[in-house]
């Protein structure tokens, strides 16, 4: 894809998904396998989720799962910054604590190169965070990192406008729906969550219909998944 073209097609883009598929596409073709994107929550402004494509599952699942959010210093640190730099050069001038220096060392032995990360800023000058993850012999002081950062920059613009428009909903679940991913995520089938919660087989039903809807998900692992990413589940 040209350059001159990244701008028209994230701009079409319907879902924030679509945004995150052109983009994995656009970065692969430069030698990036892999991106993570944090953004604050439309509702929550001081709550953050993440979004990425094409990172060590392994590594994920356990970022997740133990809510690293809450220690990794990376977001942090690369909003500070306000400049696109490498990944490597971010570690290097970091100044962290024992918890976080135990993060950082795991994150090292997860299998990802070197990188860059990349600041963005969105609606109501809510900060955010790319950091793309380079597998290939790209040398990264060659890389055209004001039109990296560009094309990151629209595309949280793109991401959060598309989420207003939606309405926020991953923000908004009911407090049912909200019960029913708890359940889902302790492996709870739906005959078993009815019975937890008094209700009909019928009404879990109908409620994971509308909590798939809502997450933009079509499946009980993919909803977890998203639930851990979005902060909704810890």
């Amino acid at each position: 894809m040209p350059d001159s073209e990244i701008f028209r097609t994230i701009d079409g883009c319907v879902s924030r998904d679509s945004v995150l598929d052109v983009l994995a596409e656009f970065y692969r073709a430069r030698g990036f396998r892999a991106f993570c994107f944090v953004i604050p929550m439309i509702t929550k402004p001081d709550q953050f989720r993440m979004y990425e494509r094409g990172m060590p599952a392994e590594w994920m699942l356990r970022y997740l799962e133990r809510d690293y959010k809450l220690i990794d210093p990376i977001p942090a640190a690369a909003i500070k910054r306000d400049e696109v730099v490498t990944l490597g050069e971010l570690l290097e001038q970091l100044t962290v604590n024992d918890m976080e220096r135990a993060f950082l060392e795991e994150f090292r032995r997860s299998g990802m190169a070197d990188g860059l990360a990349i600041p963005t800023s969105g609606m109501r000058n809510a900060r955010g965070f790319f950091g793309v993850n380079s597998v290939t012999e790209v040398d990264l002081a060659k890389v055209d990192r004001s039109m990296m950062r560009a094309v990151a920059q629209h595309a949280h613009l793109r991401i959060e406008r598309i989420e207003e428009e939606e309405g926020a909903v991953a923000d908004v679940l009911s407090p049912r729906e909200m019960e029913i991913l708890n359940w889902l995520a302790a492996g709870k089938s739906n005959p078993e969550t009815a019975i937890i919660l008094g209700i009909s087989e019928a009404t879990v039903a109908t409620h994971l219909r509308r909590l798939f809807n809502k997450l933009g998900v079509h499946d009980r692992v993919s909803a977890v998944l998203a639930g851990f990413k979005l902060g909704l589940l810890r």
